[in-house]
C-alpha cells in the first residue's frame, strides 16, 4: 500500500503545471546530512532538448557542492557504472538500477529524475517569451532501496532571462528542500 501511495505522489508531481511551485514527498522529513555521499544519475530528458538531462544533473551537482560536506559522485562515474553493468545507453534510471549502481559506487543515496520542461513559452500578453524549466527529482536510499525524497520543481523566468539561469533556479529549489 505504501508503494502505491508513493507512486501516486510521484505521478501527481509529474503532472504539476504550476510554475514557481513545488510538490514534495519526503520520508520522515528527509534531508541530506553532513558527511552523506550521493551519486547523481543521468536525468531522463522528456523535452527532446539536446543534452538537457546532462545539464540538469550538472546543475544539481553544482547546487549540492554549496554544502561542502556532502561527497558527490558525478554523473560520469554513474554512466561508467551503467556501461560496466551493460545497461543500455539512454535507459531511464529507476529505483532498482539506482540502488544497484549506488552500492557499487559506495554511496548513501542516488539522485535521479526527469527533465519535464525546458524551453520558452509565450507570456500571458502574447508578445514576449518566458523561459521555463521543470524537473522531477527522486532520491533513493542505497541501503534500503526506498525512495526517501521525491519532488517536482518548476521555475519561470522573466522576459529576457537566460534559460540556463532559470534551470539552475529549479536545481537550487531542490537543494533548498533536501539540505539539513
Amino acid at each position: 500500500m505504501k508503494h502505491i501511495v508513493i507512486l501516486l505522489g510521484i505521478l501527481l508531481f509529474s503532472y504539476s503545471a504550476a510554475f514557481g511551485d513545488e510538490l514534495v514527498y519526503s520520508q520522515d522529513g528527509f534531508g541530506l546530512a553532513q558527511g552523506s555521499s550521493v551519486a547523481i544519475a543521468p536525468f531522463q530528458d522528456l523535452t527532446r532538448s539536446l543534452a538537457v538531462g546532462d545539464k540538469f544533473a550538472g546543475y544539481i551537482a553544482q547546487a549540492l557542492k554549496q554544502e561542502g560536506t556532502i561527497r558527490i559522485i558525478g554523473e560520469d562515474q554513474f554512466k561508467t557504472s551503467l556501461a560496466y553493468n551493460r545497461f543500455k545507453q539512454g535507459l531511464s534510471v529507476d529505483r532498482s538500477i539506482a540502488q544497484k549502481i549506488g552500492q557499487q559506487l559506495g554511496v548513501n543515496y542516488v539522485i535521479f529524475g526527469s527533465v519535464i520542461e525546458y524551453g520558452y513559452e509565450l507570456a500571458p500578453d502574447g508578445k514576449k517569451t518566458l523561459p521555463i524549466a521543470g524537473v522531477d527529482v527522486r532520491i533513493v536510499s542505497v541501503n534500503s532501496g526506498r525512495i526517501v525524497f521525491a519532488g517536482s520543481f518548476a521555475t519561470e523566468g522573466s522576459p529576457g532571462s537566460q534559460l540556463d539561469n532559470v534551470a539552475m533556479e529549479a536545481a537550487k529549489a531542490f537543494y533548498d528542500r533536501v539540505r539539513q
